[in-house]
């Protein structure tokens, strides 16, 4: 079988910040066009212009090293040269989750020591409280031509910085310098913030980008569909570093909507589609124009894709889906399935310079036999340098030996594959034998006309906990309990047959589209 080997790195990373990186690509090509957004193109010499306009603003109000700047937006334009112009001055950005309630948002203001905000009228909105009562420097609308109120006169519009010629054109982060904050979703207990350095993420995006173009592919031609959210690891990293870092377009998108990204998808002649399987699911709903599809690489990742959706989606298009796997805590991507001959139902192989193992989660000795389960652990240069503020849980993270510790159950085959199992909180132990819910998720996805799954434990007297299945039925399809209970007859043990099913409208999600089962977790412990 083979494992990853502990060896020195293959790759060569710079030693610099991710604006210089940027800076160096926007030196060689500073015409061609980096963002488009809605009817605006935007090109790399422009992306740097205004990175050093707003960085001119914050250095000027007195935000620099050290110092934490808070972006609360949705995708735009204006969410990435915030991201480098905060760079620039040598200040570290924590990414919030508009999704979030008012009471997390605050929390995540005071928790990450947040002196500046970069917003939009809609959130300023829906978070005025939380922004109310803490105590920023500076606070800025990215808005064009939003309305401040009069009594609103500490806020700045993003217009009428960029409007004027001053420029910032130094660079204050360094290779070792804290770049971001990313909160943990919270899905198996209170968020942390994953505090990862410009070295973590630009070493991540080489890695990334080595591992995916094995084609003979120019990387200039390449256009990439942004639209998963930017605030979120998996999204920053191949929707925004990945792409500008070798000098792709990227078509930003504020928002999923599956008809709106088949549209774009043509009209702007995508070649590379990033999502999570609950977006893939939407699109396969939707009707697809084959004929005029010019994608040529699709990535999922974030959660488990089901095999019969990665299927579906390669006979509906003829594109097979690339199955990869991360976590916040490294930048975030670790596998990669090869483009040109992914294996569904597997996270890939490591990326390069990343290690990878499978150990015993309570012993941690390693397991070295063929197809046995135990935790994904992960060593590379992509791996974080731990949560912020909070040492104790850090070191916790980590292996005895350093190794950093996914919490996610995993095997590997005799080609060097992974397979995610599940996570190693969620698997139901019932009357001392183990569920795992990803093998019966996927088992009732093959079942026509069930759109979504998710399989959690509640309490029972007898056996501990049991398995209780939600479902999300398809419009125009009639399914019963009593189908699928027997569907599951003889394809799996007798023990792991939900006890409980229960048909819903549709299920939590966390993060870019996850299944927060924590929150159904919750409805049955009321």
């Amino acid at each position: 079988m083979k494992l990853s080997d502990e060896s020195n790195y293959t790759l060569s990373y710079p030693n610099h910040s991710l604006y210089q990186n940027l800076l160096m690509v926007a030196n060689k090509i500073p015409e061609k066009i980096a963002v488009v957004e809605g009817q605006k193109n935007y090109s790399y010499k422009e992306l740097i212009t205004d990175s050093n306009k707003l960085a001119f603003f914050l250095d000027y109000s007195g935000i620099g090293k050290e110092d934490t700047v808070a972006i609360l937006l949705n995708n735009s334009y204006y969410f990435i040269i915030s991201l480098f112009a905060c760079f620039q001055v040598g200040a570290k950005v924590v990414l919030l989750n508009p999704r979030l309630s008012e009471k997390d948002i605050s929390n995540n203001f005071i928790d990450s020591d947040a002196i500046a905000l970069i917003t939009e009228s809609e959130l300023k909105e829906k978070f005025s409280t939380a922004i109310k009562h803490h105590a920023f420097n500076i606070k800025i609308i990215t808005d064009s031509y939003a309305y401040i109120k009069p009594t609103e006169n500490d806020y700045v519009l993003i217009e009428s910085i960029l409007e004027k010629n001053d420029f910032y054109t130094e660079d204050q982060s360094q290779s070792n310098s804290v770049a971001l904050l990313l909160y943990t979703g919270g899905t198996t207990g209170l968020p942390k913030a994953v505090v990862l350095s410009h070295y973590n993420l630009l070493a991540n995006s080489i890695q990334f980008n080595t591992a995916l173009d094995r084609k003979e592919r120019n990387p200039e031609k390449t256009i990439v569909l942004g639209v998963l959210p930017f605030y979120h690891s998996f999204g920053l990293m191949v929707c925004v570093f990945s792409p500008l870092f070798k000098g792709s377009k990227i078509v930003v998108l504020p928002k999923f909507d599956p008809k709106k990204v088949w549209e774009i998808i043509i009209k702007e002649n995508i070649t590379e589609l990033y999502a999570v399987p609950t977006m893939y699911v939407a699109l396969t709903v939707e009707k697809i124009p084959v004929k005029n599809l010019k994608l040529e690489i699709c990535v999922s990742g974030g959660a488990p894709l089901a095999k019969e959706l990665g299927e579906k989606f390669y006979r509906l298009t003829g594109v097979k889906i690339c199955e990869g796997y991360g976590l916040t805590e490294c930048s975030p991507v670790t596998h990669l399935n090869p483009p040109d001959s992914p294996k569904l139902g597997s996270i890939g192989l490591p990326l390069p310079d990343t290690k990878a193992k499978i150990i015993d989660p309570e012993t941690e000795q390693n397991i070295m036999i063929e197809g046995e389960i135990g935790e994904l652990v992960i060593k590379g240069p992509q791996v974080m340098l731990g949560y912020y503020k909070k040492g104790i849980e850090s070191i916790k993270t980590f292996t005895s030996d350093g190794w950093l510790r996914t919490g996610d159950l995993a095997s590997i085959d005799d080609e060097g594959f992974f397979f995610i199992v599940d996570r190693l909180k969620e698997v139901i132990i019932s009357g001392g034998l183990k569920i795992y819910p990803r093998e019966v998720e996927e088992l009732v996805f093959k079942i026509p006309g069930i759109a979504y799954t998710a399989l959690i434990g509640i309490p029972d007297e007898y056996y501990g906990e049991v398995g209780k299945l939600y479902v999300v039925k398809k419009e125009g399809y009639n399914i019963s309990k009593e189908q699928i209970t027997e569907f599951l007859k003889n394809k799996i043990a007798t023990y792991k047959i939900p006890k409980e099913i229960e048909f819903v409208d549709s299920l939590p999600l966390s993060g870019p589209g996850k299944i927060a089962k924590r929150e159904l977790e919750k409805l049955n412990n009321r």
